[in-house]
């Protein structure tokens, strides 16, 4: 009889738009692969009446507790229990306790995976499957710590719960805008969440984080070696014939409306962006992303020459064909940067800061098709480097490479058989 899989989120698994879902939508992939479509369930905590995405294998929606359930076991649970975050009250409710008990148990899956320990409080005690896993995504302790340091500055304004805000109360998302209201909050939470963090992964088998510096942050925390990177598995990718394009083109990817993003291209364009038009008068900086905001619009004006705000563009291989260098210069923000992965994939050379290279483990030379540099303004230099022909084809070829070598499918795949010790049909089980 064929092994079946569950997997428990608050996240549909398409688009596949972010890095959550990329690897929420990678070991759905993976899984019906192994397992077929029929034997692998998908169950997506949502409101009622919302359209079901199409998407392989069996899908189930549990019911998302509403606005008065997610306060009621807030005000009963948070104010009481010193060990229990305001991410597991959003999803605390009994109610959804029970369902997932109920499909667990009438499923009897043999891998179960919990979407971050929101819903990964809910893994019953048994039945249990032979392969439990708590997909944490990354460690929001060390999120929230940065989201406090950036806010020391007072130059970025930040929305405390960034995506998250759709799981809170319409009440509590205003509130929590308020300086006053949410860096005590995050303080509270950073440390209640470290301590979370480090307690439900005993709890599971196997817990995945997506940088591996976390891995060893936490395995250090929680006193167990059973946490392990996990890496998205993208689209198949064949790299483009690329055409550089001269005078250079740059080019930002990104939302605009998200923080991290707008603080990011605003940040390159007064660092660095005098200084290489003084270089390369004729460079073109080719912003992609809707939503820009006042301040980056004010500072596009001063090159009007030079940058071009493109918005959404739906096809990107023109894009990546023709770009010189590809820019992410973030300088906060938490998790693997898919659109970075993107360009390495088609072989575009990248310069980046340390925050936009978490999780991925490129070499900071340019080795891997990337140079690593966190001073905007020695970013002239670097781009000087990246541009001249032969360079920027060396680069090219170093970024597919390393891509392939890392997140190459065959590569990922052989990480996701060991993760559910799982192997092709008619291959021997990795382990057995």
């Amino acid at each position: 009889m064929p092994e079946t899989a569950l997997i428990i989120s608050a996240t549909a698994p398409v688009p596949v738009d972010n890095g959550k879902r990329v690897v929420l939508h990678g070991l759905l992939e993976y899984l019906v692969g192994r397992l077929g479509p029929e034997n692998v369930h998908y169950a997506i905590v949502d409101g009622p009446g919302r359209e079901r995405p199409d998407f392989p294998g069996v899908a189930h929606r549990l019911d998302r507790p509403g606005a008065v359930r997610q306060l009621a076991t807030l005000a009963r649970r948070v104010p009481l229990d010193r060990s229990y975050t305001v991410q597991e009250a959003m999803f605390g409710a009994a109610t959804l306790r029970d369902q997932i008990q109920d499909l667990v148990t009438w499923l009897r899956p043999d891998i179960e995976v919990y979407d971050t320990l929101r819903l990964g409080q809910h893994a019953p005690a048994s039945p249990r499957g032979r392969r439990r896993v708590l997909y944490l995504d990354d460690l929001f302790s060390v999120r929230y710590d940065r989201m406090l340091a950036v806010d020391e500055r007072g130059d970025v304004d930040i929305n405390p719960l960034g995506e998250f805000a759709a799981n809170v109360p319409a009440p509590l998302r205003s509130l929590i805008r308020h300086r006053a209201v949410y860096r005590p909050v995050l303080r509270m939470e950073r440390d209640r969440i470290r301590r979370a963090e480090a307690r439900v992964v005993h709890n599971f088998d196997t817990s995945l984080l997506v940088n591996v510096d976390e891995v060893h942050q936490l395995r250090a925390l929680a006193g167990v070696d059973s946490v392990r990177v996990v890496h998205g598995m993208l689209p198949p990718v064949t790299p483009p014939q690329r055409t550089p394009a001269q005078p250079p083109e740059l080019v930002f990817l990104g939302r605009l409306n998200i923080p991290h993003n707008d603080d990011a291209v605003c940040a390159f364009i007064r660092e660095a962006m005098p200084e290489l038009v003084r270089r390369h008068p004729a460079l073109r900086l080719r912003i992609i992303g809707k939503d820009p905001s006042e301040a980056l619009l004010a500072l596009v004006g001063r090159h009007p020459g030079n940058i071009v705000l493109e918005g959404f563009v739906a096809d990107l291989d023109e894009v990546f064909a023709t770009a010189t260098v590809s820019l992410a210069p973030l300088r906060f923000g938490s998790g693997v940067k898919i659109k970075m992965l993107d360009a390495l994939a088609r072989g575009v050379p990248t310069l980046a800061t340390t925050v936009s290279v978490e999780g991925v483990p490129v070499a900071a030379d340019g080795a891997s098709g990337c140079y690593v540099e966190d001073d905007l303004r020695r970013w002239p230099d670097l781009v000087d480097e990246m541009v001249e022909p032969a360079h920027n084809a060396q680069l090219s070829k170093a970024a597919v490479e390393f891509f392939e070598s890392v997140y190459g499918r065959e590569v990922v795949t052989r990480q996701y058989d060991e993760i559910f010790g799982l192997s092709a049909p008619g291959a021997p089980r990795p382990g057995a």
